[in-house]
């Protein structure tokens, strides 16, 4: 029978079995679940969604400004030494010749107000209100930015980790296919059909190929470490990646319409428009020092004073009064058109980088589009060359059979045979990825 010892010892064997078996478990990921996992724990979405909330409060901060502001103030004054006024000589209260001093007020003071005030005019206000509107409109254009550079940025890592797994199968093939002639070569070599310079050749080709195979086991690890990366998943995690690396052709727009997409869509450009706007606007805010504020103001004061502390017996009175206030600028020592100057470059420079962004954009839209098409024909040619290379292979491997070929034929056969697959899958990995930049650059997000 199980004692409680044995019974404790086996639960807790039971957890750490479930944990490490948890802990061993593979997390399926294919493209569309990677994009997913990405958008919902990529940190810099999240400083820019920050930003978006940063703007609208920044905007209401800036509305503010055309509320009333109300304030109130309560004051005590305790006077050791009351204050004093000074009467001319010849006044009821002097000597003759001399002028008098009276004291006035009390021991305390008790003073309340309530004092409020309402811009009437400020332009300086309604430019802040377009600048605030425009920061929000360029955070989120920037929350949109940083989501398709998310989305391209995991299909890269993700055709990245699918290249590597590919070309770490085609080595790994190639090793079986060398260890497989090794083999072979072996037992025609004890049969006496084949020369000892061929099973030479024959265990130099696997001692050559092992360091490549193990280097492309290393690669696909480093390319799943960086797909990790940009799904902001934890390293130790295990991942399985589901999906091929296929060749799907599909309708790319021409030069003219990317263009028109690129102006249309493009984050870049949008985020760059939108800082020349808020350039401009500037320019307005700082002019607007120029031009007059016009408010309203009001004051209500409850007050009292008295030489002792009977709150019951003091007299309080209240006073109040509002007006107008007109401020007008008349000149502050050449400051603001200082800072209208500074404004004017700050505009201008604005304008600079956004002609060079643009021209930057169209240059870089050409590029995608002759890649894409270089692509095309270099998967084209390489599907070709890889029946061909098959074809040599066979007819390689049957000439030594048959002690019609070499040993150096079926080695240089097998080599053209993995280098033509590698090649067809590295046209195929560079036609992605040239489609993922050219969704980028139109504002595709998917």
């Amino acid at each position: 029978m199980l004692n409680i010892q044995s019974i404790k010892k086996l639960f807790f064997l039971t957890i750490l079995f479930l944990n490490f078996s948890i802990s061993q478990q593979e997390r399926k990921i294919n493209l569309e679940t990677a994009i997913e996992l990405a958008l919902t724990q990529n940190k810099n979405l999240r400083i820019a969604q920050m930003e978006i909330d940063k703007s609208y409060s920044k905007l209401t901060e800036t509305r503010s400004n055309l509320l009333p502001k109300i304030n109130a103030n309560g004051q005590y004054t305790n006077n050791i030494k009351k204050p004093v006024i000074f009467l001319p000589p010849g006044t009821p209260f002097s000597r003759p010749g001399q002028s008098a001093v009276l004291e006035i007020g009390s021991d305390h003071a008790y003073t309340g107000t309530i004092s409020a005030s309402l811009p009437i005019f400020s332009f300086p206000i309604y430019v802040s209100l377009s600048v605030a509107s425009t920061g929000i409109d360029l955070a989120q254009e920037s929350f949109r930015g940083t989501q398709l550079k998310t989305v391209a940025d995991v299909k890269r890592a993700f055709y990245g980790v699918l290249l590597a797994r590919e070309v770490k199968n085609l080595m790994l093939a190639s090793l079986k296919n060398a260890n497989d002639n090794l083999e072979n070569v072996r037992k025609m070599q004890k049969q006496g059909l084949v020369s000892e310079y061929d099973l030479i050749r024959a265990e130099v080709q696997v001692e050559n190929l092992k360091p490549v195979a193990l280097q492309a086991e290393n690669n696909y690890e480093l390319a799943k470490n960086s797909l990790k990366i940009a799904l902001g998943l934890d390293a130790s995690e295990n991942i399985d990646i589901e999906g091929e690396l296929n060749f799907e052709q599909l309708a790319t727009p021409d030069l003219n319409q990317t263009l028109k997409l690129l102006e249309q869509n493009n984050s870049d450009l949008k985020q760059i428009n939108l800082q020349v706007q808020m350039a401009k606007s500037m320019i307005n805010l700082e002019r607007s020092a120029h031009l007059p504020i016009l408010a309203a103001f009001g004051n209500y004061q409850y007050q009292t004073q008295a030489n002792d502390l009977k709150f019951k017996d003091y007299n309080w009175v209240n006073t109040q009064f509002w007006g107008l206030q007109l401020q007008i600028p008349i000149f502050n020592g050449f400051g603001t058109q200082a800072k209208v100057d500074q404004a004017q470059i700050s505009y201008q420079q604005a304008l600079e980088r956004q002609n060079l962004l643009t021209e930057s954009m169209k240059i870089q839209a050409q590029n995608v589009l002759y890649r894409i098409e270089q692509a095309k024909k270099r998967i084209l040619g390489q599907d070709k060359a890889v029946a061909q290379a098959e074809k040599g292979y066979e007819i390689a491997k049957s000439r030594y059979a048959n002690g019609l070929g070499t040993q150096l034929e079926v080695n240089d056969a097998e080599l053209a045979l993995t280098q033509s697959k590698v090649n067809y899958i590295q046209a195929v990995y560079d036609y992605n990825t040239a489609l993922v930049e050219l969704e980028q650059l139109i504002g595709k997000s998917k």
